[in-house]
């Protein structure tokens, strides 16, 4: 347990960690429930979009952009549930994509998004793409929605000194096992990604950086965190 300071809900607060195995996907915030790696990814959103702001609740030059956050009522779609301007979606095999659910929440494949061509300031995926079988065509839509100089923050399980493993072969209509089957709670993951990655990222057009904790992050419960951060060109 630790105390600081959330840089999501913008209030002083305890972070929690049962298991520090877990760390990076624990350490929450006592208020909103936050994960240390979400707050990293808060960081570098206010980074580029707000630096003045202490939080993403708090931030009101946020609110001008028009975000897609691909998570369904987390901690970001409480403390942005006031603007207009963002949507959050989620993928719901018995729903069918396009439709929406909520008032700015859609079903949504996220390789085949329904959203207009530039209609995006900012996407935020957290631990999507190892658990998309054609990651590759989710990168090609993510741009497509995406603003000129828009940026995708995005966190993925990486390997940093190896190449990326392939879990699953989808060369072919059905899945074929390369390896014993890893879940991520219900998820199948199709891959952990490597360092051939961000040579994708490159041939993609994206100029893409990798943000890793700092100890001054401690005081905002970040640590053991990567996040990485693509602009559009």
């Amino acid at each position: 347990m630790e105390f600081g300071f959330c840089n999501i809900c913008g209030r002083g607060t305890v972070f929690l960690c049962p298991d520090i195995s877990t760390i990076r996907n624990s350490n929450n915030c006592l208020f909103c429930g936050s994960s240390s790696r979400k707050r990293h990814v808060a960081k570098e959103i206010l980074r580029v979009y707000d630096p003045d702001a202490n939080s993403i609740k708090r931030s009101e030059k946020l609110r001008q952009f028009r975000v897609l956050n691909t998570g369904w009522k987390d901690s970001f779609t409480r403390s942005m549930a006031s603007s207009d301007r963002f949507f959050y979606s989620e993928y719901f095999p018995d729903v069918i994509p396009g439709t929406r659910v909520e008032e700015r929440g859609y079903c949504e494949d996220i390789q085949n998004l329904h959203f207009p061509n530039d209609y995006f300031d900012l996407v935020v995926t957290e631990d999507v793409l190892e658990h998309v079988r054609d990651y590759r065509k989710a990168l090609v839509e993510i741009r497509r929605v995406l603003k000129q100089g828009g940026h995708h923050i995005f966190t993925v399980p990486c390997w940093f000194d190896e190449p990326t493993l392939a879990r699953v072969d989808t060369s072919g209509e059905t899945d074929v096992f390369l390896t014993e089957p890893e879940y991520h709670g219900k998820m199948l993951a199709y891959r952990t990604f490597g360092t051939d990655f961000l040579d994708e990222l490159d041939e993609s057009r994206f100029d893409t950086t990798v943000s890793f904790s700092q100890p001054e992050d401690l005081e905002h419960g970040i640590v053991d965190s990567y996040v990485f951060v693509s602009r559009k060109n």
